[in-house]
């Protein structure tokens, strides 16, 4: 059902204008506590600048197409493994990538969205289709984004002070989405998106201290946050 989680929200920031700030080196851990419980697969960014009439038509950070990504696709998808099931049972606990203070925070929202397979598109049962959400703003100015949480389940307010590894709440599926996953996305003080893996499509360094094999999760360990 992984493929279908082609339907993310990509939320947008304020603009930060330390430019000094910028410079500090940021590296980000895979932003779940329990990396067992996700599925080994990452939906990525879409690199591909123009809009298309079918999902499937992007390019992934490694010139990869669906399913490493899809059409318009703005941040990192990571998979509950045992959808629903696998969320209900308790889910997996999303944690900062990285060090910082919470920029905002969104919670309440129905969480079991789910995919309609009479349209492919996401179905929220009649509910507002919002997502529960945290961003966290970085001491370089830069903004981390974990979206579609467990309705509830997010634990930190806005300005507190987030080590790397912090527990923010639980894996849902709550907006525009077709299963539990955490949607990850990375901007820059200008609000402008970036894609942690490095690849032909992307950027030379990765932002993920290891972002680990072609069909693989990121590295859970590194160092000071």
């Amino acid at each position: 059902m992984f493929l279908f989680l082609y339907l993310a929200c990509a939320p947008t920031s304020e603009v930060a204008g330390d430019t000094a700030a910028v410079d500090t080196p940021l590296r980000f851990r895979f932003p779940i506590a329990e990396p067992e419980r996700m599925v080994s697969y990452v939906m990525g960014m879409d690199h591909d600048p123009e809009p298309h009439d079918m999902a499937t038509v992007c390019t992934a950070f490694d010139g990869e197409s669906f399913p490493w990504c899809y059409d318009g696709h703005d941040g990192s998808d990571y998979d509950l493994y045992g959808g629903f099931d696998a969320m209900d049972s308790g889910s997996a606990t999303v944690v900062a990538g990285a060090g910082g203070f919470v920029e905002s925070v969104r919670d309440g929202y129905y969480d079991r969205c789910h995919l309609d397979f009479s349209t492919f598109e996401p179905d929220c049962d009649g509910h507002e289709m919002k997502s529960n959400r945290v961003s966290i703003r970085h001491p370089n100015g830069y903004v981390s984004w974990y979206a579609h949480f467990k309705t509830d389940s997010i634990v930190v307010e806005v300005g507190q002070w987030v080590p790397m590894g912090e527990p923010l709440g639980l894996v849902g599926s709550s907006g525009y989405s077709t299963a539990p996953h955490l949607h990850f996305e990375l901007e820059d003080p200008w609000g402008e998106v970036i894609d942690p893996y490095s690849g032909e499509w992307s950027q030379e360094e990765s932002w993920w201290c290891d972002q680990g094999e072609r069909g693989g999760l990121p590295a859970t360990e590194c160092g000071s946050g």
